[in-house]
């Protein structure tokens, strides 16, 4: 039994996620990472992310989070440097949002062996408190591969 959810929610808006809005850096020692979201507005959620390393673009990413017929979904498209996306161009990473309360969010990755590595797992976004934004990337197996641990921008 997974601790994580994997059903997606039902969802008609997106108004609960209005608090991931905002500008958010995480700058440590050994990256910068900046990711940066709207507010909601025509039914969606735009987000954009970069990864800096030793005064150097790692990549990009560009996150859209939309209300679809089965719940609400969040869709990344990753691209090098050089603006040349990982994906094929009618491509995306997809996630459904499976648990959400007023300062958490639980998406379910969506695997498409074929097109990504990606083989299941979940992307956690928790708000700690008003400027602190945590976000965990977690395998299938339940293992955290990643943690971001965001600061509002002022």
């Amino acid at each position: 039994m997974t601790s994580y959810p994997t059903s997606p929610l039902p969802a008609d808006s997106l108004e609960q996620l209005n608090w991931m809005s905002g500008a958010w850096i995480e700058d440590t020692d050994l990256r910068r990472c900046e990711e940066i979201w709207s507010t909601v507005d025509a039914h969606t959620l735009m987000g954009m992310f970069r990864w800096i390393s030793d005064d150097d673009l790692s990549f990009y990413e560009f996150m859209v989070i939309k209300v679809t017929d089965t719940g609400a979904e969040l869709h990344v498209k990753h691209f090098h440097p050089t603006l040349v996306a990982w994906e094929e161009k009618d491509r995306f990473q997809a996630f459904v949002l499976t648990e959400l309360d007023s300062h958490h969010a639980v998406f379910a990755a969506v695997p498409e062996p074929e097109v990504s590595d990606v083989t299941g797992g979940w992307l956690v976004y928790e708000l700690t408190d008003e400027n602190h934004l945590e976000v965990r990337l977690i395998e299938a197996s339940e293992d955290v591969k990643l943690t971001f641990q965001f600061v509002r921008e002022a």
